[in-house]
């Protein structure tokens, strides 16, 4: 692909949106432009950072008007599933109406839109799911997630959905994900407990990031399901994250979601089947086992810098 590509990163600060950037810095010469709502970084010639707010839609329209991207990669959502159950009009902006703007937006500048969703668009009775089947969203989380789905996949842009689920990877301090809970758990000494009953394939962001680079690369549209290879419990990770870690195994006690009591429904037995990702892309996906040593290297090189 030739040198001078556009690529527009949504979502900067986000763990998924710093693979991608990491990736396509090493491997690609194209111009990044990436945008948050906060500032982090410092812009360089090779990325430049903006901050814009998600609800501005006419500064979204005027910056892809004067940046013109060939590619807009929307890694930006409202995260926080008890939180979109309370705050239901704040998560619909986030995770619908906003991507039903970038459809708009992508169609007039002629740009590409690779769209980030979630495993919690079905209901978790019977995963892992494939892309052909029906979504069943069973918290307000899923519905706003579907909601934006849908509007990218019926806009006339040129469009790509990924869904993934539990995604882990080389965070900052201003990052979250469920091993950095874990580790920071450990850290602090402190016993947590840990559902034995929400299954999933949890998915190290260096694979998603070379998905999107995929994506971009073969000019790829539709579903792509991207998750890793290992079926797994939140429990058998949190002890799996303790043996390649060196953790202390009895900090983590097996629990039931029930017994949590949390504001929205968790889908269960849910995971995504990564098979038309891995033929079409030409992706091997990490198991857990080989995502978690690969990011315990990682944030070795991390703490030596």
């Amino acid at each position: 692909m030739e040198f001078d590509v556009n690529i527009a990163i949504i979502g900067g600060n986000s763990k998924i949106a710093s693979a991608i950037i990491s990736l396509l810095t090493k491997e690609t010469t194209w111009n990044l432009y990436v945008y948050s709502m906060t500032l982090h970084q410092v812009s360089t010639e090779r990325i430049q950072y903006k901050a814009i707010p998600y609800a501005e839609l006419k500064s979204w329209k005027e910056e892809f008007l004067s940046v013109r991207p060939d590619y807009i990669i929307n890694t930006a959502a409202m995260t926080n599933v008890d939180a979109c159950e309370d705050r239901k009009q704040d998560a619909w902006i986030a995770n619908a109406l906003f991507a039903e703007q970038l459809s708009r937006i992508a169609l007039i500048i002629e740009a590409h839109l690779i769209h980030f969703s979630t495993d919690y668009v079905f209901d978790g009775a019977k995963g892992p799911y494939s892309e052909h089947d029906q979504p069943r969203p069973i918290s307000y989380y899923g519905k706003s997630k579907l909601a934006g789905e849908n509007a990218v996949l019926k806009s006339h842009a040129k469009n790509t959905v990924i869904r993934t689920n539990v995604v882990y990877g080389l965070t900052n301090d201003k990052q979250q994900d469920f091993v950095k809970w874990v580790l920071d758990s450990a850290d602090a000494e402190k016993q947590i407990n840990v559902v034995d009953d929400q299954y999933s394939n949890p998915t190290l962001t260096d694979d998603l990031a070379l998905a999107a680079k995929r994506i971009i690369e073969k000019k790829r549209c539709g579903i792509y399901h991207i998750g890793g290879n290992t079926q797994c419990n939140r429990h058998e990770f949190a002890m799996e994250i303790a043996k390649v870690f060196h953790l202390d195994e009895s900090l983590f006690i097996p629990i039931k979601t029930k017994d949590l009591h949390q504001t929205a429904q968790r889908p269960l037995i849910s995971g995504l089947i990564n098979l038309k990702a891995h033929t079409d892309l030409g992706i091997s996906f990490s198991t857990i086992t080989e995502g978690l040593v690969r990011l315990r290297h990682q944030m070795h090189v991390q703490n030596q810098e």
